[in-house]
């Protein structure tokens, strides 16, 4: 073999391995998770590609499981902007794999989907812990309530329908009587979230495993005492209430001062509600040495400037 030969050949290998090194493999499992992770075959998987935020592609790509739940996609571009996300419907509910960005230094990437069965039982729905904050100003209580939720089974949570709405929902938060200026903090739920007769509901499926949801509200109170009540939904295993104002106090049932608890660099009064909440018992407690509220300096001179004018009219009316 002539050296050119042998030239020719090496360039020739050193292009084909280069072309390869430019592309990236995703692969991966499907199993569901009801059913002791069980391999799924015959499951249609796609994938989504994003270039950041913005999707570029959802059809070009198609997969299925073959008899070992294996799914796989081969000669996709390596692109360190692009985002590589696999999913796959299983009895009507999409279900993704794990996010994947290909570098040169990986190029094949296993991507296991859980999926699961269904159901409408909420037995399984669990709230680990509630933390409630709680501020005050100019006669504004601002009550901020951070859940994190869990679903203890195997099927996903589909929810029931609302016995005084038409809303499908699939967990439901009551708020106070005199709540005002809802705002929901979780990003996921702003577009899954609905408010009806006064409770928040959420219309998100609830896969198992657990998920944070926080939202707040605001109160206009009289007096130097608020009351908080509302009925727990699902069992409650922890609640933690944490007070910005040193000066306010909370007195309840079951309710004990923790001493003072520092959270990124703030300062909160800590109390826990030192019991197991099940659901139809009350969530109850009063917020005590609220500032009482005065009147502005400059509508106190706008109502004695209007009681001039008013009796002025009247003595000059009189006199006439």
């Amino acid at each position: 073999m002539s050296s050119h030969t042998v030239i020719f050949l090496i360039i020739f290998f050193a292009l084909i391995s280069m072309s390869f090194a430019q592309q990236t493999e995703i692969w991966g499992k499907v199993f569901n998770g009801t059913e002791d992770s069980s391999l799924v075959n015959n499951a249609e998987v796609e994938l989504l590609i994003y270039r950041g935020h913005q999707l570029i592609d959802d059809s070009s790509f198609v997969s299925q499981t073959n008899a070992d739940g294996v799914y796989r996609f081969s000669q996709l571009p390596l692109d360190s902007l692009l985002l590589f996300y696999p999913r796959t419907t299983f009895h009507e509910i999409v279900y993704y794999g794990t996010g994947v960005r290909a570098t040169k230094k990986w190029h094949s990437f296993q991507n296991d989907i859980v999926v699961y069965d269904s159901t409408s039982n909420k037995n399984s729905i669990y709230v680990a812990m509630e933390h409630i904050f709680i501020t005050q100003e100019k006669g504004v209580v601002t009550v901020k309530e951070v859940l994190l939720l869990t679903n203890r089974g195997k099927r996903t949570y589909l929810g029931v329908e609302s016995a005084t709405t038409n809303i499908n929902y699939v967990l439901q938060f009551p708020l106070p009587d005199e709540a005002e200026n809802l705002e929901i903090l979780t990003p996921e739920m702003q577009n899954t979230a609905k408010i009806e007769n006064g409770t928040l509901y959420d219309t998100a499926l609830f896969s198992p495993g657990s998920k944070q949801i926080s939202f707040q509200f605001q109160i206009l109170y009289k007096g130097n005492e608020w009351q908080f009540n509302r009925a727990i939904i699902y069992p409650t295993g922890g609640v933690n209430l944490f007070l910005s104002d040193a000066n306010l106090k909370i007195d309840g049932p079951n309710i004990k001062p923790m001493g003072d608890f520092n959270i990124k660099g703030k300062n909160y009064q800590h109390y826990s509600l030192q019991q197991y909440l099940m659901p139809g018992m009350p969530l109850a407690f009063t917020l005590k040495n609220l500032p009482r509220q005065t009147m502005d300096i400059k509508w106190i001179v706008l109502t004695l400037v209007a009681v001039f004018l008013v009796v002025g009219f009247i003595y000059t009316f009189l006199k006439k």
